[in-house]
């Protein structure tokens, strides 16, 4: 499936998933979300959207994120009640199977709490994401997606760039970039070249190496010695101002062998 045409054929994408799916893991999803969390104005955010934006319900394998309006104090006797386990950035995370749903409130953002956004609307949300392919919301209380105007064509571009340089998990989003670079087959946009320049390292490369295998079944780290090599690679399929280099027989080689998992991850 292709990119969303308009944010109208997106809204339609999501519809139909949460709405008029009659998948057991959507009936359970639907029955955990009314039980529990449509007592608040409440939206997806990240991973969920940003999939089916690209390529619709095949290319969604993460996690549900939502963002509660509602304070701070009331969002942790949610979690409370439901046993949830509070996370590094602020919120919470609760299993119910098949699904992981992280939550946390509007005002507890972390780029709100931290003073980087000021975060007073739904609006606002979409400036707190680190990478520009996540700052989409969908609304489930009035099923309406939230983005710049941009959002789809920045897709059709296939370049990832930076929305919010700071942010609490530096080699997170190493690791997330360097795998959607590689497994997506995208370019990386002049703040994200910047980042990984600033931030790639022997140490920071063995660190994001142990990270993805930890939390990801098939790896892409595993295929390189050392930072330098990643970053050879890198630079090899595109230069370092985004535009596309000649790339030499290893990368070309390490492409063909890396895309025989992109279809797994």
């Amino acid at each position: 499936m292709p990119v969303a045409s308009d944010l109208y054929s997106l809204k339609r994408r999501l519809d139909r998933y949460f709405w008029h799916n009659d998948s057991p893991e959507l009936v359970r999803l639907r029955h955990v979300l009314d039980k529990y969390f449509f007592d608040f104005d409440i939206v997806v955010i990240g991973g969920l959207v940003r999939d089916f934006a690209r390529e619709g319900r095949a290319a969604f394998r993460s996690d549900v994120d939502l963002v509660i309006d509602a304070r701070e104090a009331e969002v942790a006797l949610l979690a409370e009640m439901l046993n949830a386990r509070r996370n590094r950035f602020g919120g919470f995370g609760y299993y119910c199977q098949p699904w992981k749903i992280d939550f946390w409130a509007l005002e507890a953002t972390w780029a709100a709490k931290t003073g980087h956004v000021r975060v007073l609307q739904w609006e606002d949300l979409i400036k707190c994401t680190f990478f520009d392919w996540d700052a989409a919301v969908y609304n489930l209380s009035n099923r309406r997606v939230i983005c710049d105007t941009s959002y789809l064509d920045k897709i059709r571009k296939q370049e990832l760039e930076i929305n919010l340089r700071p942010n609490p998990s530096v080699l997170g989003n190493l690791l997330r970039a360097v795998r959607r670079l590689i497994l997506w087959n995208l370019k990386p946009g002049p703040r994200l070249w910047s980042f990984m320049k600033e931030t790639l390292s022997d140490e920071t490369f063995a660190a994001i190496k142990r990270l993805e295998f930890a939390e990801h079944p098939h790896t892409v780290m595993r295929h390189f010695a050392d930072a330098d090599a990643l970053w050879r690679y890198l630079v090899g399929r595109e230069c370092a101002v985004g535009k596309p280099a000649r790339a030499t027989q290893h990368s070309l080689a390490l492409e063909t062998t890396i895309a025989g998992n992109a279809a797994q991850n």
